[in-house]
Formats: structure tokens, C-alpha cells, sequence
């Protein structure tokens, strides 16, 4: 079992919250009025006492391209760029979306929720619920699929030249 110090993981989110807010060039009130939250709420997240919600988290990502995976876990740098947003995303996907596909930013936007751990639960765990609702369809395109790469295998393979 592993034993997380949840005291420590607020200081710690706290410290890159606070380096975040520098990095905007925001005072504590001049966050606090953005959010419209009191100052004592952002001070509370700057010393650790409290962590910064979800829909801020989401909030600084879309107004300022703050990384969630930075400042939850110190992963990557403090800012993200448009496009390597949307190639991180793209690219977790394990399959390639036409940019032209209308569902491309929604896709999009789910992935770049999921940058939040419990976002990404929520949303295995929908994924999980429509999984067992819609497991004969699911076997129907599978077995789908693998017919399809059967033909093509024996069209690879061919048979010998007379």
C-alpha cells in the first residue's frame, strides 16, 4: 500500500500554484477577484492547507495553458502550447482523428480533462459503464475487424504463381 503524506502533496501543489501565479504576473487579490473567490482562498492554496479545484484547475488551463500534470505532479513545463496540447492529445489516443472530423475538439477536450486524475476516473469509469451496455455491438465490430485483417492477410500472402 502506498502511504501518501496528503499534507505534504498540498504544500507541495501549493508551492507551483503560487510559482504559477507568479508566472502570470497576478497578485493573490488579483487572482482571487479573477476567480471571484476571497484572497484567504488563494492563500490557503499557496500554503497547503486547501488544494484548487477542479473547475479553477480546467479554468487556468483553458484561460492561460497552465499544465495540470505540472502543477499536480511536477511533470513537464508550467505552460503548454496550443499545438503541443493538441498533439500530446491526438497522440494519446493511439489512433489518428481527421482534424477536418467535427467530434476533433470534443475529443480533444475530454483528453485534455483527463489531465486530471479524477476527471480521467470519471470518465474510464463512464467509458466502463457504456462498455458493458454496448457489448454486442462491441463484439459485432470486432469480429468485424478481424475479418477485415484476414482478408488482408491472404491478399499480403496470395497464393503461388502458376
Amino acid at each position: 500500500m502506498i502511504d501518501l503524506d496528503c499534507n505534504s502533496i498540498k504544500k507541495e501543489i501549493g508551492k507551483r500554484f503560487k510559482q504559477f501565479r507568479e508566472a502570470i504576473g497576478k497578485t493573490q487579490a488579483q487572482l482571487a477577484e479573477e476567480l471571484n473567490v476571497y484572497q484567504s482562498t488563494v492563500t490557503n492554496i499557496e500554503v497547503g492547507k486547501t488544494f484548487p479545484g477542479v473547475k479553477y484547475i480546467h479554468y487556468f488551463y483553458e484561460t492561460y495553458h497552465l499544465n495540470s500534470n505540472w502543477l499536480l505532479n511536477s511533470s513537464g513545463d508550467i505552460f503548454l502550447t496550443t499545438e503541443d496540447t493538441k498533439s500530446n492529445a491526438v497522440s494519446r489516443l493511439g489512433c489518428h482523428i481527421p482534424k477536418g472530423d467535427p467530434k476533433f475538439e470534443r475529443y480533444l477536450e475530454l483528453l485534455e480533462l483527463m489531465q486530471v486524475p479524477v476527471i480521467e476516473q470519471l470518465i474510464l469509469a463512464k467509458l466502463l459503464e457504456l462498455k458493458v451496455i454496448a457489448s454486442e455491438e462491441i463484439e459485432e465490430y470486432l469480429n468485424f475487424v478481424k475479418g477485415k485483417k484476414r482478408k488482408i492477410s491472404t491478399s499480403v500472402v496470395g497464393t503461388p504463381d502458376s
